[in-house]
């Protein structure tokens, strides 16, 4: 972790529940009570129950695909834009935001993930399964909008008791399972092109940009589960 390694680290959500987690990982170890955690908003980040470096922060992260679930509240992408532009006024002169999206520009064409999704960065377990698409939005022609969905095996855990458990097949040829039907998560569809050109709006077209696919340099044919991009404050 990055409190781990020394970093003075601030975290912020929206989510009770995700709030109430994190409160609990830092409390059951004495060593991290410097970590300060509180209800922030992208939209009124300034108002975050944080305090805020007065010189600006070295990096700000949001990933894990969280950005995509922001909707447009505003039309023409206003809503991303302001929020972008809350991250860079937060940043020190030199800091950076890394943000990332799935790779929607390969799941809008072929309606699934890219192959080894379970080899994510991220959610790297093989007791998800029935990952899928669905309630594709269209506007002018292109998606806008597609809802993610899974399941997750719970067998053998202490979930396995939990009272929305069902059992469902596991694969096409795979043993009936435990499963507990995670909430559907509804998604932006960010293209790697689109999302590029909202941080130069946001951060200014002489910004240094770069993109990792799944943190790795670019090269060859690789498909990418997420871009993740890394944009400095100038």
């Amino acid at each position: 972790m990055l409190l781990e390694e020394g970093f003075q680290v601030n975290s912020s959500d929206v989510i009770p529940a995700f709030l109430d987690k994190t409160r609990e990982s830092r409390d059951q170890n004495p060593e991290l009570t410097d970590w300060q955690i509180g209800y922030g908003d992208w939209l009124e980040l300034d108002s975050a129950e944080v305090k805020h470096p007065v010189g600006g922060y070295d990096a700000i992260l949001c990933i894990g695909n969280s950005f995509t679930t922001l909707p447009d509240f505003e039309g023409e992408s206003r809503t991303h834009i302001k929020a972008l532009q809350n991250f860079k006024k937060l940043l020190k002169v030199g800091g950076v935001l890394i943000i990332d999206h799935r790779n929607f520009d390969y799941i809008v064409i072929h309606k699934k993930f890219p192959p080894n999704s379970h080899g994510s960065i991220y959610y790297n377990s093989d007791r998800v399964f029935n990952v899928g698409v669905k309630d594709l939005v269209e506007k002018e022609g292109k998606v806008v909008q597609l809802t993610l969905c899974s399941d997750v095996d719970v067998s053998g855990t202490d979930l396995e008791s939990d009272p929305m458990v069902v059992m469902k097949r596991k694969g096409e040829d795979g043993p009936l399972v435990s499963t507990l039907e995670l909430d559907d998560i509804t998604c932006c569809t960010h293209s790697l092109e689109r999302f590029t050109a909202l941080l130069k709006k946001a951060f200014g077209e002489k910004a240094e940009h770069k993109v990792l696919p799944d943190f790795r340099e670019r090269s060859g044919d690789f498909v990418p589960n997420y871009w993740v991009h890394c944009i400095y404050k100038s």
